[in-house]
């Protein structure tokens, strides 16, 4: 091995020794660059100094103490070796998932992007913190509905903060690129600790974990045959998840870094650790940071078994459980609430059923199809997981409460607990995988768990042949070019009135200069 950490075996081939270590290093940089330029680009010189270096000293603790060897349980007791030659795969297949879900907004998307689009354009073009003038809407119908006045942009927009800087510097094009490469490093992390979880190189997990979804083949052609007119993911309203790819195409500012946390989480070996991650994920979406909650009690308690009362202490108020949660949230909570009208809607779930046996049966198909099947498939395996029960747990838990229309709550909250009992369930087939492709094997038992996925999947083919139809349709003329771009624009000169009660519900933030986070931390 020479100092890189490459390896070159007899045959001449190169291959890569990624240490647990090495990859957790990565991800927290990958993480928190994008937090401390938020703190430098919105926050009053002090505040943004000190933040970024308790930050910084918060993740540096945590790394050295966890992958310490003298510890008691030393993270860098798990490694995976790669052919380098296997780069030449997930590269190619990282930026394809990449682009076939949008980001970036160069091949056919989701309506959500019209949003996405503007959040990049206006943190490009408007100082930071970003301040909207009514008096710059040039949509008369828009601006006679506002007025005047000023209003703040709040909303969990830090995955964006790498690509605005580059596009502060070298404008929208540019940074429309550095989204779609930023997006692309981060779900490459994301498959590297899919790997490190599994023990063994594998280029089934990465496309077997944008495959994964729920079976919503059978609820949604039962609402068909019923009358209810469903979509492939949404054929209930008020109780419903999406698979990995759907929820990529929708949210990948909150998917990418959520998914990257919940590896984490699911790799450490020691509870000094849920505090920062936790945090972490507060950053990116406080719907998530919901979702993780249970996880990081689980972990605590997981992590702390037979270990001795001082050390356990040790682990639970260390420096990074302690430092980064109270950094964060002092920063982003008062962000996050600076805008009340963000969260309509809210209620305990039988408040939007009329008949208890309507909340019953949609409950019933969610549980049974969106997870419940994985879960009854792969328990055994998992029997001794308690990450594995606390996932479960979490999500037979969360749709007790109902916030905003969609339900974002249990939509994006579901992502770390979904994402994990998607890991287990993508590890468990591709053991199958592997087995059916040794020479000579004809058991029928692993065929079938690899068509069990494959059935999941059913909505993510539909999506992908979505993508991939209606993108060479518009490139070649035969389909309008998608309005993603020109549709808002920007949330200071809406360009199309229809989005007016959306933009000013979720994003504007009146009576600014009174918030707590712009009268005492911002700029």
């Amino acid at each position: 091995m020479n100092k890189t950490g490459s390896i070159k075996t007899g045959s001449g081939k190169k291959e890569i020794k990624i240490t647990q270590s090495k990859f957790f290093l990565a991800a927290l940089i990958y993480l928190t660059v994008p937090v401390i330029i938020f703190f430098f680009g919105y926050l009053k010189p002090v505040w943004a100094v000190l933040f970024s270096l308790l930050t910084a000293f918060a993740c540096w603790w945590t790394w050295h103490d966890m992958a310490a060897k003298k510890a008691e349980k030393p993270l860098t007791e798990r490694s995976v070796t790669v052919k380098a030659s296997y780069f030449v795969f997930l590269i190619p297949a990282v930026l394809l998932v990449i682009y076939l879900s949008g980001v970036g907004e160069f091949s056919w998307c989701v309506g959500d992007h019209r949003v996405r689009y503007a959040i990049l354009y206006d943190l490009i073009n408007y100082k930071w913190p970003v301040i909207y003038d009514f008096s710059t809407q040039s949509n008369p119908a828009v601006a006679q509905a506002l007025g005047q006045g000023k209003v703040a942009f709040a909303y969990y927009f830090v995955f964006w903060m790498v690509p605005a800087l580059i596009g502060k510097a070298f404008g929208l094009m540019a940074a429309r690129i550095a989204i779609f490469i930023w997006s692309a490093i981060g779900l490459m992390l994301v498959a590297i600790g899919a790997m490190l979880l599994y023990g063994k190189q594998s280029k089934f997990i990465f496309v077997a974990l944008m495959l994964f979804a729920g079976f919503d083949i059978f609820p949604y052609y039962y609402r068909l045959w019923t009358g209810f007119n469903p979509t492939w993911e949404d054929w209930t309203w008020h109780i419903r998840v999406m698979g990995n790819f759907y929820q990529l195409m929708n949210v990948f500012h909150q998917s990418i870094p959520g998914w990257l946390i919940t590896v984490l989480l699911l790799l450490c070996v020691k509870s000094n650790c849920v505090g920062l991650l936790g945090s972490l994920m507060f950053c990116y979406s406080p719907w998530a940071a919901i979702g993780i909650l249970p996880m990081c009690v689980v972990k605590l308690f997981e992590a702390n078994r037979g270990l001795k009362f001082k050390e356990v202490i040790r682990n639970v108020f260390s420096v990074g459980n302690i430092i980064a949660p109270v950094v964060f949230f002092i920063c982003f909570a008062p962000f996050y609430t600076a805008n009340s009208n963000a969260t309509y809607e809210n209620g305990f779930i039988w408040k939007f059923y009329s008949k208890w046996s309507d909340l019953l049966f949609d409950y019933a198909l969610y549980v049974i199809f969106e997870f419940g099947i994985w879960a009854l498939l792969i328990h055994k395996k998992y029997k001794k997981n308690w990450m594995f029960y606390g996932s479960v747990a979490t999500m037979l838990i969360f749709p007790i409460y109902k916030m905003t229309g969609p339900n974002d709550l249990l939509m994006r909250g579901s992502m770390a607990p979904l994402f994990a009992i998607s890991l287990y369930a993508v590890m468990y087939v591709t053991d199958a995988f592997n087995e059916m492709m040794e020479k000579g094997n004809r058991k029928i038992k692993p065929r079938l768990k690899v068509l069990t996925l494959l059935l999941s999947a059913y909505t993510t083919f539909n999506f992908l042949l979505t993508v991939v139809l209606f993108t060479s349709m518009i490139y070649t003329g035969i389909e309008p070019k998608q309005d993603m771009t020109t549709g808002i624009t920007s949330f200071g000169n809406i360009a199309n009135e229809q989005y007016l009660d959306m933009v000013s519900g979720q994003f504007y933030v009146y009576d600014y200069e009174n918030k707590i986070f712009f009268k005492y931390l911002a700029k």
